[in-house]
């Protein structure tokens, strides 16, 4: 990339999703997952304590999956605008 922005002709070659383990497959997905588990987990256990009630439960899978999904998205593209940025590649 920095020959690029010397005007040099390059290309990027790689296979896969870009955006790396963390990213797409690792750290964000799997502790957006992880803290939804501790939300429902503490809701859940506030009724150990006198006067608090806890009612929470897993309402639609595929909404959270979705979301979880919609993050991953998110960060890919702004890491891809901050390491990528336009140029002549």
């Amino acid at each position: 990339m920095a020959a690029a922005d010397l005007g040099a002709k390059v290309a990027l070659v790689g296979h896969g999703t870009i955006g790396g383990t963390c990213v797409n497959v690792g750290c964000v997905p799997s502790k957006t997952l992880i803290r939804a588990a501790e939300a429902v987990h503490g809701g859940l256990a506030a009724a150990r304590f006198p006067g608090l009630g806890g009612a929470v439960q897993m309402d639609d899978w595929s909404v959270l999956a979705a979301s979880k999904d919609d993050l991953v998205t998110t960060l890919r593209q702004k890491n891809m605008s901050i390491c990528c940025p336009p140029m002549k590649v």
